[in-house]
């Protein structure tokens, strides 16, 4: 990815450093630090442009170098520090490389949006800056790769909510199917015993219902020798006197003889009608 920053140097025959002279050692250590910075040795050009800020801490340019040496090493946040702190610069086209930066550092951060808007305010400030063009062109890119991903993701995350709800839906189905299959078995479990509780029950009591016809069959059985027993001895309980045991034996007598004659009368009669 083509992103380019500037590195603005301070001092000397690069950019004269307000109110900076022959031999200035403000100036003296930016030329170095440069020197290191296009060696690649961000690190030490870093200490050597911060000791020169030390020096003149109101030095825009310097800030400018410094926060280009911070991009170089990707301390991005500070590297935004310093360059708006370089915004102070005197003359369109430094205020214009000031927003440049401002933009490249923000671009690193995705934040592409700002980006755009430092790179805008960079043209306007110097028109025909080429790398200014580029840049912005790419960052409206990226902002655009950025918005369909965001929505790519957006849509993602509505298909998976939706994926989750439905398997929510589903599973909570599923669980209170089982609950109402659990339930129905357990319902039929009841009936069942109850079913079978009624079943025994009626055994029992049908039983019972048959040991007491027979316990009453067996205490009437008891019950009638004993009534009769007690019959005799009511009976026997009384005696007769002589006089009436004559007169039951002369009445049995009578009685004999009256059927005696009966018979002998009824026999008389038979023959007779035999002529």
């Amino acid at each position: 990815m083509r992103v380019c920053t500037r590195c603005l140097l301070a001092g000397g025959a690069w950019l004269t450093l307000t109110g900076a002279t022959v031999g200035d050692p403000v100036a003296d250590k930016s030329a170095k630090a440069h020197e290191l910075y296009q060696g690649g040795e961000y690190d030490k050009a870093l200490n050597l442009y911060r000791d020169a800020l030390i020096d003149r801490p109101e030095a825009p340019e310097l800030h400018f170098n410094v926060g280009d040496a911070l991009f170089k090493s990707g301390d991005y946040e500070k590297a935004l520090q310093e360059f708006e702190q370089a915004l102070k610069l005197p003359g369109d086209r430094a205020r214009a490389q000031a927003h440049y930066n401002i933009g490249n550092t923000l671009f690193q951060q995705q934040d592409y949006e700002k980006a755009i808007e430092a790179y805008k305010q960079a043209l306007q400030l110097h028109a025909a800056d080429e790398d200014t063009k580029v840049n912005l062109e790419l960052a409206l890119e990226q902002l655009q790769q950025q918005e369909q991903q965001e929505q790519q993701q957006d849509q993602d995350q509505k298909e998976q909510d939706q994926e989750q709800k439905e398997q929510d839906q589903e599973d909570q189905q599923d669980q209170q199917q089982q609950q109402q299959d659990e339930q129905d078995q357990q319902d039929q479990q009841d009936e069942q015993d109850q079913q079978d509780q009624q079943d025994q029950q009626d055994q029992q009591d049908q039983q019972d219902q048959q040991d007491q016809q027979q316990q009453q069959e067996q205490e009437q059985e008891q019950q009638e020798p004993q009534d009769q027993q007690e019959q005799q001895a009511q009976s026997g309980d009384e005696p007769i006197s002589p006089e009436e045991a004559q007169q039951l034996l002369d009445t049995l007598e009578d009685r004999e003889e009256e059927a005696q004659k009966r018979r002998f009368r009824a026999t008389g009669r038979a023959q007779g009608k035999d002529w």
